[in-house]
């Protein structure tokens, strides 16, 4: 009987162990990381010519420069805006960037994700960060104005 237990007891140890090596993997590979924010704009009936040029006019209000633009696929994206979060030396150093996907060109709707990352000097590397969701919702607010969707 000590024999049976023993083997179930050592079984249930296993795993526990397999279970919570499993989930603590599942959480570095990037599954639960955030890093990404997304909002919808609701459909405009401007043209899809003068909507899209006042999209990339807009976001350049917020980043440096766009670095892909397709007006055919409807895709852009800016480059990363790197700034200082604090005035001590050896503060966190975050970057941003936009990415706008047209969902319809007529009527004309547009989805936007905002990546954030912060520089992780444990890690010596980039990695996901909450991105600024005030920032992102001026950004759709001024979109909403420019597209007169009111």
């Amino acid at each position: 009987m000590e024999i049976a237990s023993a083997k179930l007891s050592a079984s249930f140890r296993k795993l526990l162990l397999f279970t919570t090596i499993s989930v603590l993997m599942f959480g570095f590979s990037g599954c639960v990381q955030s890093g990404a924010l997304r909002l919808s704009l609701p459909e405009s009936r401007v043209p899809y010519d003068q909507a899209w040029q006042s999209t990339l006019e807009a976001s350049l209000l917020y980043h440096d420069r766009i670095v892909i633009q397709d007006k055919t696929t409807g895709h852009f994206q800016t480059s990363w805006d790197i700034h200082q979060v604090g005035v001590l030396i050896g503060t966190p150093v975050k970057r941003s960037r936009l990415i706008g996907r047209v969902a319809s060109q007529d009527p004309f709707r547009l989805d936007l994700d905002m990546e954030q990352q912060a520089f992780s000097m444990e890690l010596g590397r980039w990695v996901a960060d909450n991105p600024d969701k005030k920032r992102l919702l001026e950004i759709k607010e001024r979109l909403r104005a420019r597209l007169h969707l009111f």
